[in-house]
């Protein structure tokens, strides 16, 4: 049986500046998607899976998601304040210290994922190979995806380095979660930078590894991109965007 991952990160300190004026008097993460904020369905399946403790990095309107977090007495959540939002790759490397040295989960507050069989965290678990990644992604087929913006993906999901790659599936997208350890921080930079610096160094040392999704996935990060979601979820399926 493999290892549990004891831990979570969740990204929630930018500005959300997509779905202004929304976000001008409310943290991305705590704007809702078919009932609830978008950033609880993250916390319902890592607490499914049984993740011992959060992290969770907040910055604009930060009192509002600190407010709400507060309310989760059955988690053990701890918060990153940033001054300012740090990106990506800043954020991760603000919150190290409670990061610790193990394997954690990494998980973008704006997506919504709806599992077959195999929770998304059961799967990343299962093909985490831990002397040879520093970085595992979870990926979506691009047909299949609601919310998706035109990204980088290509550079970091290839055949070679992906689990389970069907070419009736690909090209893939990155799902916004995945595992990564904590050592590829510890020379990063202390300062505002996307985490995809970090991919690529780990990319040219061949330890990031790719694994497909089995299920839905929607983002959420634009007002067209919740309605489309909402609709997918009240018919319990995904629709092609």
């Amino acid at each position: 049986m493999e290892r549990k991952i004891k831990k979570a990160m969740i990204l929630a300190a930018g500005y959300g500046t997509r779905l202004k004026p929304l976000t001008d008097r409310m943290p991305k993460p705590l704007v809702p998607v078919a009932g609830k904020p978008m950033m609880e369905y993250a916390l319902d399946r890592l607490q499914a899976y049984g993740i011992e403790e959060i992290i969770i990095n907040v910055s604009h309107l930060k009192d509002q998601l600190t407010a709400y977090l507060s309310g989760f007495e059955n988690l053990t959540i701890k918060i990153s304040e940033e001054p300012e939002p740090l990106e990506t790759g800043g954020g991760l490397k603000k919150a190290l210290p409670l990061l610790g040295n193990d394997p954690v989960f990494i998980v973008n507050s704006d997506i919504v994922w709806i599992d077959e069989q195999e929770s998304a965290f059961e799967r990343l678990t299962r093909y985490w190979d831990d002397p040879k990644m520093d970085v595992l992604l979870l990926t979506q087929s691009k047909a299949k995806a609601i919310g998706y913006e035109q990204g980088e993906d290509h550079l970091f999901i290839k055949p070679e380095n992906t689990f389970d790659w069907s070419e009736q599936e690909a090209p893939y997208i990155i799902a916004g979660i995945g595992i990564i350890h904590p050592r590829i921080l510890r020379d990063a930079p202390e300062e505002k930078f996307s985490v995809k610096v970090l991919w690529r160094q780990a990319l040219a040392q061949h330890r990031l590894a790719c694994v497909p999704h089995r299920g839905h996935w929607f983002q959420t990060g634009t007002l067209e991109d919740i309605k489309k979601a909402e609709a997918a979820l009240a018919g319990g399926k995904g629709v092609n965007s």
